[in-house]
């Protein structure tokens, strides 16, 4: 009996700890206090005091608050304003930074380094494309060239 009211605890518990959203944007207050926040295909804006990390892909982030872990943003930009605090390192891949404090330790990509894969998925679909009509056609054959 003891597990089995263990893991209902645990379940009750866990939506309290971590906040992870898919395509909704995440909200925290003032007087919330997540674990660890994780937002894809979204935005997250955080007022309260986040007691681990915080990461966003294809989203931005709006941190009003602080947050006792790492902020990693891929694909967005992450807002800090004058009252934000971030206990670990800030993260931006493919996003800028705009702060009214800057973090301790911050480290920026701007968005030019997804131009390289971007490149690599157009060839690997043109060669697809390519490969694919000529299984469909088949082999192309000339006709002879007229002798002269």
């Amino acid at each position: 009996m003891l597990p089995r009211c263990f893991v209902f605890c645990a379940l009750l518990m866990a939506p309290s700890l971590n906040v992870v959203h898919f395509g909704r944007n995440v909200v925290v207050a003032a007087d919330q206090k997540p674990h660890n926040i994780a937002c894809f295909l979204c935005s997250a804006e955080v007022a309260g005091h986040a007691t681990g990390n915080v990461r966003v892909f294809a989203g931005n982030v709006s941190l009003n608050g602080s947050v006792a872990g790492n902020v990693l943003v891929l694909g967005g930009n992450l807002t800090l304003s004058g009252n934000a605090t971030v206990g670990g390192r800030v993260f931006i891949l493919g996003g800028r930074l705009y702060s009214g404090t800057m973090p301790p330790a911050h480290t920026v990509f701007p968005p030019i380094v997804f131009l390289p894969l971007i490149l690599l998925v157009c060839v690997t679909i043109g060669g697809l494309i390519v490969l694919t009509r000529r299984m469909v056609r088949g082999p192309v054959i000339f006709p002879p060239l007229p002798r002269l």
